[in-house]
């Protein structure tokens, strides 16, 4: 009813056409993440400005229709104050109620996207742990009784199974919600098939086609009622209620209201002024309200929780923001939220808590693996989305509203501004990493040196590594002899690519890349996949890094010494080669 459960098919093959079969451009495997830093000042880049205006008359294109649905569509990077691209659509036939024109102020209802707040406010607190049992936060849920006295897998969630985790990430197993019952709907249901009730097997409530909201007491009474789908972590299945219970337990940990602890825990830190539950008709002049909307205004009840909030771009960005920076969760649990709970049956789809993680090797030059970190949100004629992209330090949100409204609609927005603006930022990260880390680094009293090279012409991932000398000896020549312990063959040809670790020690000023090697032609390697039953077979990174070690130290790491620019770093004057204990300088 107001939530989307996965992203739909559409994006989904839009960002899968013309799937490669090489993990990377010319069989390069570089490691999952960013393979250069991202772009601090993106904006400010030709290839950028020119994308941006391309993908805004393409966003413009699709939206001149629209004549009775409002759309807002924003990008953002974090490393900069101002929108990168910003368009908002004001239909022609508008509601009197709400807003006569469409700003990055003007608010929307969010549907699902409120779900995000709930996991977000667990991790917030030191103590719980999302391996948790729900039961010990929400104790009452082992009061719950069924529809029938039938007390079996079958018929009854085994709740001290469940965990704040798997209630987050959408592995609890538990059913969807009450409130979209087909049996609560004011309609004679009998012509289609389906038997009379009695009042016991109606909830009776749902905040909507003219029913009063349900509360907490009739969730009690009723969701026991609903069988399981699955044992726990057997598959993701949607769940809205999963989001009501988190937020049970946000109450119970925090000691106050869910909303309240949203408002001065995440909203007021980061200044998101227009994003609430809405209780009250005082703003509907900010808000957009398509003709016939009949939402508007209305609650949910306890499911508020899950798709009640309301937001506009202003304060969707400022929130994507605020989780790439860490401002209001610490940068180690970040990294950890920013990680996949389970695949689907999709191979371009997993869940996270609560994302939906898009992944692509189509999108950028380089042809390497891409995850977007989305939630999409419906809610009658509200369909929305916001994406972060951790690899660029990029924020995306799109919100509409209307009788045109869709899923379709937000997908192909999305579609347009990832496949318009990735390339571009690709090249802003690119030419602002050039003047920083490419040039050639010698040290002439041991006859070493390394040229790290980033052409316009080489569309690979990250830095390329050549001429590397150490004490007059060719390393990539002689990486066969380097790998003395490997089985693998000796007489393959070798390409080395650098790519940053985000590993750093801001007092000394210095920042930690590894290389990686890719070993065997692009032809080799296209080979092995093709006779693979496997994707990316020939995609192993991850098990080969820091493989070959001399003292402690690995072949692969290389430590830049940086210059000091301003109030931040500057270029690197020189490159430390750990495991063969030479420092080069920087000389062009």
């Amino acid at each position: 009813m107001y939530s989307r459960p996965s992203i739909s098919r559409s994006i989904l093959l839009a960002l899968a056409a013309g799937n490669t079969a090489l993990a990377a451009l010319n069989g390069h495997c570089p490691p999952l993440g960013p393979v250069l830093p991202a772009p601090i000042n993106p904006s400010t880049h030709e290839p950028v400005k020119s994308a941006v205006q391309n993908v805004t008359d393409d966003l413009q294109d699709l939206v001149a229709d629209l004549d009775s649905t409002g759309i807002s569509i924003a990008v953002k990077s974090i490393h900069e104050a101002n929108q990168l691209l910003e368009l908002h659509h004001t239909p022609s036939i508008l509601n009197p109620n709400g807003t006569s024109v469409i700003t990055s102020e003007s608010v929307y209802r969010l549907g699902s996207i409120s779900k995000i707040f709930a996991v977000l406010s667990l991790l917030q607190h030191s103590n719980v742990k999302l391996d948790d049992p729900i039961t010990d936060y929400v104790p009452e849920l082992l009061e719950l009784r069924g529809e029938t006295d039938e007390v079996d897998d079958i018929t009854t969630v085994r709740w001290n199974e469940v965990t704040l985790g798997s209630l987050a990430s959408h592995m609890s197993g538990i059913s969807t919600d009450l409130v979209s019952d087909l049996a609560t709907v004011p309609a004679d249901w009998t012509k289609v098939g389906f038997p009379t009730l009695d009042s016991s097997s109606k909830t009776g409530c749902a905040g909507v086609l003219g029913l009063p909201a349900c509360n907490r007491t009739q969730f009690f009474r009723d969701f026991g009622k609903r069988h399981p789908v699955y044992a726990p972590f057997t598959n993701p299945v949607y769940s809205n209620v999963a989001s009501v219970i988190l937020g049970f337990a946000v109450e119970a940990i925090t000691n106050t209201t869910y909303d309240n602890y949203v408002k001065q825990a995440i909203f007021t830190p980061l200044g998101m002024m227009n994003t609430t539950i809405f209780n009250g008709p005082e703003k509907n002049a900010w808000g957009f309200i398509p003709v016939n909307e009949t939402w508007w205004g209305s609650t949910l009840g306890y499911e508020d929780i899950a798709g009640g909030f309301y937001s506009n771009t202003r304060d969707l960005l400022s929130f994507g923001t605020g989780i790439l920076n860490s401002t209001v969760l610490d940068a180690a649990k970040t990294r950890k939220w920013m990680k996949p709970a389970s695949s689907t049956s999709s191979s371009g789809l997993l869940m996270g808590g609560p994302w939906e993680i898009l992944r692509s090797s189509t999108i950028t030059k380089d042809k390497r693996l891409i995850e977007l970190y989305c939630k999409a949100g419906n809610l009658n004629t509200y369909n929305n989305m916001l994406c972060l992209i951790p690899d660029y330090g990029l924020v995306i949100t799109i919100l509409s509203g209307g009788p045109q409204s869709n899923a379709d609609l937000v997908d192909t927005a999305l579609t347009k501004v990832v496949q318009g603006l990735l390339p571009a930022i690709e090249d802003a990260g690119k030419a602002e990493a050039r003047p920083k880390f490419a040039g050639i680094y010698a040290d002439a009293a041991t006859n070493s040196s390394v040229t790290l090279s980033l052409a316009d012409s080489d569309d690979a991932p990250g830095i390329a590594v050549s001429r590397w000398l150490v004490r007059g000896v060719d390393v990539i020549e002689n990486y066969a002899s380097f790998a003395a312990l490997s089985s693998s063959p000796k007489d393959r040809p070798v390409s080395v690519r650098l790519y940053p670790t985000n590993l750093r020690a801001p007092s000394c000023g210095k920042v930690a890349w590894r290389a990686v090697f890719d070993v065997g032609t692009p032809e080799e390697i296209a080979t092995k996949e093709a006779n693979s039953f496997w994707p990316d077979a020939g995609c192993h990174t991850w098990g080969s890094m820091d493989r070959l070690t001399y003292g402690f130290r690995s072949m692969d790491e290389f430590v830049f010494e940086l210059g000091v620019e301003g109030d931040g770093e500057g270029e690197a004057t020189g490159v430390e080669l750990r495991a063969f204990r030479v420092v080069l300088k920087r000389e062009g």
